[in-house]
């Protein structure tokens, strides 16, 4: 990009003045910083794109309208859900034990299930969810995708114990805060899943390590 602006600097040296010239580069570097600064995730366009529909409330007469709170929960339990079904598969094809293996399996059957419910309500309620997960959860991931062994057993076991706890209080802060009445009830039937899923690898954990 950067030479591209050079190499027409020459061109316009010869065709236009120098306050022409000025006046170009500046709109140049103007268009370079925009892109620079634009959202880093999906999660943070998502909030946005979600804000400016509730402030100019264009949502479509068969849609049901929410509470700014209920849509961030749908934002954020979208992103967290992606990331439980994408490493549980990847967990069914390194881990070692075979407890282990069959946990991952639990865990990508439920949060599958659960992901499809999130992405019911959020097409009701013309809320728009994240596409892919964002760049912590990414690394996280990534991460993963190095370990080997039982090595990769413990870390997914230690991190799967931390989501579950991440998982519930958001749950629980929808429960207690939405004003969204069947996003209320949807967090408050889900939680007792997310507690049977933590306690089931601290329970893995505590045999093992």
């Amino acid at each position: 990009m950067i030479s591209d602006i050079l190499y027409c600097t020459k061109f316009l040296i010869k065709r236009h003045s120098m306050k022409k010239i000025i006046i170009l580069l500046s709109a140049s570097w103007f268009i370079l910083l925009a892109c620079n600064n634009s959202a880093d995730s999906s999660v943070e366009k998502a909030d946005s794109t979600n804000k400016a529909n509730a402030n100019t409330n264009t949502a479509a007469t068969n849609k049901v309208i929410t509470d700014e709170k209920s849509s961030e929960f749908l934002v954020r339990a979208t992103n967290s859900g992606m990331t439980e079904v994408m490493l549980a598969r990847l967990a069914q094809q390194k881990a070692t034990i075979n407890s282990v293996k069959s946990f991952a399996a639990m865990l990508e059957k439920d949060h599958s299930a659960v992901n499809d419910q999130v992405k019911s309500f959020g097409s009701q309620r013309n809320v728009t969810l994240p596409a892919t997960i964002t760049d912590d959860k990414q690394k996280m991931y990534a991460d993963m995708e190095k370990m080997t062994g039982k090595a990769f057993d413990k870390e997914y076991i230690s991190m799967m114990i931390k989501s579950h706890n991440d998982g519930i209080d958001l749950f629980e802060n929808a429960k207690a805060n939405a004003s969204d009445i069947d996003i209320k009830n949807f967090a408050d039937k889900i939680l007792p899943t997310l507690k049977i899923h933590r306690d089931s690898a601290q329970a893995i954990q505590k045999r093992y390590w």
